[in-house]
Order: structure tokens, then C-alpha cells, then sequence
């Protein structure tokens, strides 16, 4: 008699399932059979299919979702164990909105027994790829990334190829790359451009500018909205009251020279849409500089309600960042892929006007 008939039954089906998926016939996230199927094709009983997959659940092979099934795990009981890190990467850390995105992660990971490695790339693809290599050293996980210049094509795709390879999860927040069909987090960033300019078209303003940044995706949806708002309004785009900056011209356009330019390029304008509080701020120094005052001469309109939207003399009119919304919403995502299989998570938060000192009426001549 050969050894095979000594061996439980439910050894047999755990170790089919194992072989399956070790020779990838059963991938990452794959349902499998369902109990009924799985005790009529082995010829066992139901309770024997239970005990086999309730086994494979706890030693991480399989994922169970209630209600939707039984799941091939994304990291499987072969793998190394499980960290419970998850590598976080953005693309600034210490200001801005920042704390408070990370604030909204940490809330919902550490209550679940998770811990978080931080790291930025100051918006350089160069560091993402540094961030992306150094984390995978350190067996987190999953990720959750802000992606860097993310309207450019990226030279890290491999990278995260290597990550889907290994099945390990990422969620992107704020932005992800062109043609990207994984999990991520944003606000709706056209909205809260539409929201902006409809605002400033309310108020009475005919003309409106802006500045937008060039290579984050944020600033081509935030300019869509404007377009959209002035599409549905029945106006014409300013076009040339539209600057664009990247990542490294961010001061360019302040200038001693340029900031005159920077006026000169509003003229006839009453009322801009700004890329962010920032960015506002530097617009009315510049524009406060060629003797255009805010709001009485220009309204200004920024994006994320950040602590600088109320810290300085004009208090910003601003389309408000979800900021720990979106963190808890990206790691309460990203745990649920890891614990339930669950395929990918995409989620667009809607954007608020926060209306301050920054706008107003359009002064009638």
C-alpha cells in the first residue's frame, strides 16, 4: 500500500492548492474553487475542504473575503513572514500638508498592528528609485507612494514591475502615472479646478489666469476644471493669462524680473486660479509688488487649505486638501488588498471651497 494512503485528505488538498500555486497555475489574488466544487472534484466531504482552507488561510497562502470567496494570497506561505511595515514614500514629508496625510495613515495602520517607514524624494525620480529599492530591502509589506512628477513618463516603471512580480501592494496617493490601472487615492483635482473658477465667475470675474505646475498630474487636472468652468459658462480661456511651472522653476517666475513679467502676463485679469497655497502666496507678493492688491484689484484662488492658507496678511480663498481623509482612505485601501486579496482600490474624494479674504466681489467701474 503506497504512503499517499496514509495521508489525511485534507493534507492531499492543501498540498495540491500549494503546488498550484507555487508552479503559478493559481496566482496572486485568483479566486479558487468554491468549497462545494472543491469536495465534489477531490470526492472528500465539505468539513475536510474547510479544514484544508482554513489551514492555507493561516499560513498565509489563502485570503478569505467575506461574502465574495476564498483568494490565493499576494505573498504566500513560502515567502518571507510578514513584517506588518509598510514603506510610505511622498514627495516632501516634514511641511505643507504633508504631516497630516501621514497623521491619517498612521491612525489607521498602528491600530491595526502596523508601523510605517517614511521616506521623500523632493520630487525626483532619481530618489524614487532609491526609495522604492532601499524599502524592498527591508521586506515591507506594502506601499504607499505619492508618485514623483507624475504627468512624465517614469523611468522606475521596472521597479514597480519588481514590486508586482513579488506581489507586493501599492496604493498611489494625490496622483499616479499615465496609463497607470493600479490601486490609488486622489482628490478630484478637475472638480476642485471647475469649483474654482465657477467661484470666481460667480463673483463677476470675466477674465481669470493662472499658474499651474507642469509635471505633476494634480496641475493638468486642476487646469482641466478651469477649462471645463469656462466650457460650460459659455466663456473663452485666457490663454495666454495661463503660466506653467516644474518642479525645479518653482522660484523662476518670482523673480525680480520675471515677477514684473508675472503681472504683466495678468493683465486685464480680475481674478486667478493658483496651483497651490504656495504658489498663491508667492502670486500676491508678486502681484502686491506691481501695486495689485488682493482681493480688491485681483482675487485669488489656491488649492489645499494648508497652514499657510490663514498664516499670512490675505487669508487664501482655497479648495481644501482631504489630507488625513486621504491618508486613512489610502492605508484602510491598501490593508484591505493585504488582508482580503482584494484586487485594487480607487477612490477620488471630493474637494471643498474654503472662501477667506483672497476673493471677492468684481469691483464695477
Amino acid at each position: 500500500m503506497e504512503k499517499e494512503e496514509y495521508t489525511p485528505k485534507y493534507i492531499r488538498l492543501k498540498e495540491y492548492i500549494k503546488t498550484g500555486i507555487r508552479q503559478g497555475e493559481l496566482k496572486p489574488g485568483e479566486k479558487i474553487m468554491s468549497e462545494n466544487l472543491l469536495a465534489s472534484s477531490f470526492s472528500i466531504s465539505r468539513h475536510t475542504v474547510r479544514q484544508a482552507l482554513g489551514e492555507l488561510v493561516n499560513e498565509g497562502w489563502l485570503n478569505r473575503l467575506q461574502g465574495s470567496g476564498t483568494f490565493v494570497s499576494r505573498r504566500t506561505g513560502e515567502q518571507k513572514e510578514k513584517s506588518r511595515i509598510i514603506g510610505v514614500i511622498t514627495t516632501y514629508l516634514d511641511d505643507y500638508i504633508f504631516p497630516g496625510i501621514i497623521r491619517g495613515m498612521d491612525n489607521v495602520l498602528s491600530g491595526q498592528g502596523y508601523s510605517m517607514i517614511l521616506s521623500h524624494t523632493a520630487n525626483k525620480v532619481e530618489r524614487e528609485a532609491g526609495c522604492l529599492s532601499s524599502m524592498l530591502r527591508k521586506n515591507v509589506d506594502g506601499f504607499i507612494i505619492e508618485p514623483t512628477k507624475s504627468a512624465l513618463p517614469n523611468p522606475n516603471m521596472d521597479l514597480y514591475g519588481e514590486l508586482e512580480k513579488k506581489g507586493i501592494p501599492y496604493v498611489f496617493i494625490n496622483g499616479f502615472y499615465p496609463d497607470h490601472k493600479g490601486s490609488y487615492v486622489v482628490e478630484d483635482d478637475e472638480a476642485g479646478g471647475r469649483m474654482a473658477a465657477k467661484h470666481l465667475f460667480d463673483l463677476g470675474h470675466e477674465r481669470i489666469g493662472g499658474i499651474f505646475k507642469v509635471d505633476d498630474i494634480q496641475g493638468h487636472r486642476r487646469y482641466s476644471g478651469v477649462v471645463k468652468a469656462h466650457r460650460e459658462s459659455g466663456r473663452t480661456l485666457a490663454e495666454d493669462a495661463i503660466a506653467w511651472y516644474t518642479t525645479e522653476d518653482i522660484n523662476l517666475p518670482f523673480n525680480e524680473n520675471e515677477g514684473r513679467l508675472l503681472g504683466k502676463r495678468f493683465e486685464g485679469c480680475t481674478g486667478i486660479v493658483c496651483y497651490n497655497d504656495q504658489v498663491a502666496l508667492k502670486v500676491i507678493e508678486a502681484l502686491r509688488l506691481e501695486g495689485i492688491r488682493v482681493p480688491k484689484d485681483m482675487s485669488v484662488v489656491s488649492f489645499d487649505d494648508s497652514e499657510l492658507a490663514a498664516a499670512g496678511e490675505v487669508k487664501l480663498t482655497t479648495v481644501a486638501h482631504p489630507g488625513p481623509l486621504l491618508g486613512e482612505r489610502a492605508a484602510s485601501g491598501l490593508l484591505e488588498i493585504l488582508k482580503f486579496s482584494k484586487s485594487s482600490v480607487r477612490e477620488v474624494l471630493k474637494p471643498e471651497l474654503v472662501i477667506r479674504g483672497s476673493t471677492a466681489a468684481r469691483a464695477r467701474l
